[in-house]
């Protein structure tokens, strides 16, 4: 009897226990995330100690990064038209108040009936809606195929008999990957559950276990939304158990009904309204990790730098605490200003932030050819809402991939708030990283 009892209960208990456990931290990133918003908060809040301070700041490992924009092109293709950008189109399907056709960024053969094919009882989408969902389909598809390969394997579960007993060995199967969608403030609370279940459906199609990943939907108001969220996420994937995060964002502003609400405001580009905004669409993507999951030479995220800026600054005041930010950036992910070889930004048609963003390019690197080793990417891809900053760094990513040099990132597009964020590989025995990279 002590000895069925050895066999059957004991394995048993350890069995229920470890289930316990498990469930207990299955959600522990994501619990990690939140709590360090609170962090973030307080960095945003008091500009001026970081952007005066020196500190060796967190990286995590980009693993992915993919995205698809009305503009309909690659981020290396993108990348190597920086000399001359596509420009968006006008658009025979939308006119301003007086008959002429406006600009929109929009890809032209984009069916949009492929992703929402069934509606749910009392739940509608709108045109935007559902391309913005199909721009995302193959980002998603893309970055979960990546996750997949990342993801340890495991291991085949193997029956043995031992004393006459039969018992099933099973690997523990943890929770170590998030997939998070940030969707516009619109989206209805409806919508946002459809597109949990879609990502779900999505996840098993490409071959995750479900045991493995999280799903979750929330909601970017702007894109200050998205710094904020990956400033949180790179804190927590930087501390404690390595973890995977792949962070997703869709938008399309080429609807109806959105063009209508712009043109109310007096928001969108026309001819009389000089500097309004050009309406966009697009996904993007980023497959993230712990620095020390990375096993090759794999690009790395340093924490973005936000500032927020004080009320009534004059545009020289700006652009200076703007090039503050860049150069407070590089010194902290321990790069010199030479390696910084190409710049992203999202200033728009509007001169004063173009100077802005282009002045903080040369104030980080002042060997930088602004004709060619700057993008500015709304110029080319319209306004994109939370998905401009996961798009900059994709492309960012893009150019780090290739090797040679560091992709800086600065947002310069908001009215009160600044950020500057960094891409590289790290080099051999880099102080600014944790983990060795292989040569």
């Amino acid at each position: 009897m002590e000895m069925l009892a050895y066999l059957g209960l004991v394995p048993v208990g350890l069995s229920g226990a470890g289930f316990m456990l498990r469930n207990a931290g299955r959600s522990m990133l994501d619990k990690a995330v939140d709590a360090a918003s609170s962090d973030g908060d307080a960095s945003a809040a008091s500009p001026k100690a970081e952007a005066n301070v020196t500190r060796t700041v967190p990286s995590v490992a980009v693993l992915g990064a993919d995205m698809r924009l009305g503009v309909m092109l690659e981020a290396d293709a993108l990348l190597d038209m920086a000399a001359a950008p596509p420009r968006p189109s006008l658009d025979a399907r939308f006119h301003d108040r007086d008959g002429l056709p406006l600009m929109v960024s929009a890809d032209k053969d984009l069916d949009d009936t492929a992703v929402l094919q069934v509606q749910m009882p009392g739940f509608t989408t709108r045109d935007g809606e559902r391309r913005a969902m199909t721009l995302l389909e193959p980002v998603a598809d893309t970055l979960m195929g990546q996750a997949l390969l990342a993801l340890p394997e495991l291991e085949v579960a193997e029956e043995r008999v031992i004393a006459g007993l039969r018992r099933r060995d099973e690997q523990v199967v943890g929770q170590v990957l998030t997939i998070e969608l940030l969707v516009p403030a619109d989206w209805s609370a409806s919508l946002r559950t459809y597109c949990a279940d879609w990502l779900h459906a999505r996840a098993v199609y490409n071959g995750l276990d479900t045991r493995r990943f999280s799903i979750n939907v929330a909601v970017a108001s702007q894109a200050a939304d998205v710094w904020s969220r990956l400033q949180r996420v790179t804190d927590a994937l930087a501390q404690g158990e390595p973890r995977w995060y792949l962070l997703l964002s869709c938008s399309s502003a080429v609807d109806p009904g959105t063009i209508a609400a712009w043109l109310d405001s007096n928001r969108i580009l026309h001819r009389r309204n000089k500097d309004g905004q050009i309406p966009g669409e697009g996904a993007a993507g980023l497959l993230l990790a712990s620095s020390s999951l990375a096993t090759a030479p794999t690009p790395h995220l340093w924490r973005p730098h936000r500032m927020e800026l004080a009320e009534g600054l004059s545009n020289a005041e700006s652009r200076r605490q703007a090039e503050a930010l860049g150069r407070t950036m590089l010194a902290d992910a321990a790069l010199a200003p030479e390696r910084v070889g190409f710049a992203l930004h999202d200033a728009d048609q509007r001169s004063q932030v173009a100077v802005e963003a282009c002045a903080a390019a040369v104030a980080a690197n002042p060997d930088l050819e602004i004709d060619q080793q700057t993008l500015a990417v709304p110029v080319c891809a319209g306004e994109l809402g939370p998905v401009l900053p996961l798009a900059l760094l994709t492309l960012a990513h893009a150019h780090a991939a290739r090797g040679q040099s560091a992709a800086l990132v600065l947002s310069v597009g908001a009215p009160a708030q600044r950020v500057a964020a960094i891409l590289d590989i790290p080099v051999l025995n880099d102080p600014s990283t944790d983990t060795v990279s292989a040569a």
